[in-house]
């Protein structure tokens, strides 16, 4: 049983830590938006009709941004056309990029949801850096539909080799535009299908080892346990974010490993999803406070019998001593407690002489 708890330990650390991972070490592009005035080769142009203002920095005054400080986010209005008349033709377009095949464009974007408007987004691409160059529509959010009014990511692909821009287009009508924001643009590589082979075949070897050490019925939990994190794995790469969760999610589970308890997990009070504890709240679980309380908890309860007996639930596991005692006035005490050093104890405590004691499970 050891081995399969350290086994669904270093599964669980596995996926937490390879669904965080882009394909190569470095995306190819990742914008926070901290500084909407000194983006890196980054476009904004405004083809608006008449012209207006062009994207600006987040006003967190109307919502604060998806991470970091904030106002930390991108945004463009229906002042994007002079006086908020006209045609909205905002654009914000990505760095040039150098593509080799399949490759993933995530967002995350919202409006202030303010009723009687509907915004309307595009995300496109294309191997130029003007707007009419940019002709393949990957996304459109909102228009006749609902923009969200809460922060929502977003992903793309694109199947191209060579160099190309990723655009982001605000438009539609000036009189039915409201507000909007783009936060965590992050562009990386698809990984490749020899990737996905060599985790089937490290979860394989994984399932047989299990199956030999611990034998069929726990190793077919663990094959279950695998084809599960698979499952996971497969729906983080299809909505991809960007986060070092490798170090965290190893230490949470030899943390747990090493307290004994095998795979510990807690329901996330945002996204509702089972994950690994962080180490706050894996010490929450397990620090000081909650031994204490489950040594209270684990505590013989003593029941007073109508004929001067005392009885104690002491539950299936370790050893219980039953120690009988002859008191001062004669009369017979009998006492349960749990484990050797304590009867021993009690043997000692008094001058009364001691009728006998014995361990039993109860």
């Amino acid at each position: 049983m050891k081995t399969i708890t350290r086994s669904c330990a270093l599964l669980c650390a596995f996926f937490a830590w390879a669904a965080a991972l882009p394909a190569h070490a470095d995306p190819l592009l990742f914008e926070d938006f901290d500084d909407v005035g000194a983006l890196p080769g980054w476009l904004l142009i405004n083809q608006s009709q008449p012209p207006g203002q062009s994207w600006f920095q987040g006003n967190a005054g109307i919502f604060p941004s998806q991470a970091g400080a904030p106002g930390a986010y991108i945004a463009a209005n229906f002042l994007s056309a002079q006086n908020g008349l006209g045609l909205v033709d905002n654009w914000l377009i990505t760095p040039e990029l150098t593509l080799s095949g399949p490759t993933r464009l995530s967002f995350y974007t919202r409006g202030a949801g303010d009723p009687g408007f509907a915004d309307t987004l595009e995300l496109r691409f294309g191997a130029g850096a003007v707007p009419a160059s940019l002709t393949q529509t990957l996304l459109s959010i909102g228009g006749a539909g609902a923009y969200p009014s809460d922060w929502r990511q977003y992903t793309a692909d694109v199947d191209f080799t060579g160099t190309g821009r990723f655009a982001f287009r605000y438009t539609g009508a000036a009189t039915g535009a409201d507000y909007i924001g783009i936060d965590s643009v992050a562009v990386a590589a698809v990984p490749e299908p020899s990737c996905w082979l060599l985790l089937a075949g490290g979860l394989a070897l994984l399932g047989w080892r299990g199956w030999r050490r611990a034998g069929g019925r726990r190793a077919a939990a663990l094959g279950a346990l695998a084809a599960a994190g698979l499952c996971q794995f497969a729906a983080a790469q299809a909505a991809e974010r960007i986060e070092p969760a490798w170090q965290q999610a190893q230490a949470g589970a030899l943390a747990q490993e090493a307290a004994g308890d095998g795979m510990v997990v807690v329901r996330d009070a945002a996204t509702g999803e089972l994950r690994l504890p962080t180490p706050a709240e894996f010490h929450a679980l397990h620090g000081p406070a909650a031994a204490a309380r489950r040594a209270a908890a684990a505590a013989p309860r003593v029941v007073q019998r109508t004929d001067g007996t005392r009885q104690a639930h002491l539950g299936a596991s370790g050893q219980v001593y039953l120690v009988t005692r002859r008191g001062a006035a004669g009369a017979l005490d009998e006492q349960c407690v749990q484990g050797q050093k304590a009867a021993d104890r009690l043997l000692d405590a008094g001058e009364t002489k001691p009728m006998g004691a014995h361990h039993e499970n109860d």
